[in-house]
């Protein structure tokens, strides 16, 4: 399931910011960035998201961040001096005076320190990490949730029109027998047009009993039903259902396959036409559910 989620802590001189989001997925992608100083709690960070997460393309992302008087990166004293010295020659050679700047000193390459995290800090922020962690979750978790619950009206109402329209194939049933055996009767009777020999309903009866047996689809309607009944059920659970849904799913469209092969008749033709347009869009959504 798509979602976002953020969080910010500022204090002490710091400021920790987690951002966390993802897009369906059939599996749990995990894709992390974090501060090269926090590389050696990233596996917890990780193991935080795939205890709230079971699926989804996801990208985990910490940033931390000095302010205030923190944020002073310490001069490097023997690379300014250096730079100070070479200046001061320059001049006199060229006899132009030397005149500096502090902005203009300090944007020489090495005059500043590098921005770093110590061991000692990134080890103290830890837990102020996680903390931030769960709470940009928590905010990811409330949007996956507001989702969650339009697909499961969505795929409520998929549900009851599949019902209906098997009950409606169920009940087309006889009529459709009842054209096939009349438009056999009629087949054969033109064929049989100029021979003088006519055909009648006792004459088709055998060939009527064994295309009525071979197009009972009493099994398909119960077993339609009862993976209905069984999507109802997964969409009532609270843990993960998104893998049982995708494969109820596919059982869905076996059975309307093997029910469009066997049966026959416009009404009924139109009816497991749209009856596989339901269970496609149900197969589409269960690959948005966690």
């Amino acid at each position: 399931m798509t979602g976002y989620g953020q969080a910010r802590w500022e204090g002490d001189g710091w400021i920790v910011a987690v951002e966390v989001r993802s897009v369906n997925g059939r599996y749990l992608k995990l894709a992390s960035r974090v501060p090269r100083e926090f590389g050696a709690f990233e596996h917890e960070f990780e193991k935080r998201i795939r205890e709230r997460i079971a699926r989804g393309s996801v990208d985990l992302g910490v940033k931390i961040e000095a302010v205030g008087a923190r944020a002073a990166r310490p001069l490097n004293r023997e690379a300014l001096a250096a730079y100070l010295r070479q200046l001061r020659e320059v001049s006199l050679e060229v006899n132009v005076p030397l005149a500096l700047s502090a902005d203009a000193v300090a944007i020489l390459p090495g005059v500043l320190e590098p921005e770093e995290v110590t061991e000692s800090e990134a080890k103290a922020l830890r837990g102020r990490v996680l903390a931030t962690l769960d709470t940009a979750v928590d905010e990811f978790d409330y949007m996956r949730l507001a989702e969650g619950g339009r697909l499961r009206d969505e795929l409520l109402g998929h549900a009851e029109a599949i019902e209906r329209l098997v009950d409606e194939a169920e009940a087309a049933q006889p009529a459709a027998l009842e054209e096939h055996r009349s438009r056999l009767v009629d087949r054969v009777n033109r064929l049989l047009k100029n021979s003088g020999v006519t055909v009648g309903e006792q004459d088709v009866a055998r060939e009527a009993a064994i295309y009525a047996d071979r197009s009972n689809a009493a099994e398909e309607i119960a077993r339609l039903r009862s993976h209905v009944a069984q999507l109802r059920e997964a969409l009532d659970q609270a843990e993960p259902v998104g893998r049982r849904l995708e494969f109820l799913s596919q059982e869905l469209q076996r059975e309307a396959n093997t029910l469009s092969a066997k049966v026959a008749g416009a009404a009924l033709s139109r009816q497991i036409v749209a009856l596989q347009g339901e269970v496609d869009k149900v197969r589409e959504q269960a690959m948005n559910v966690e």
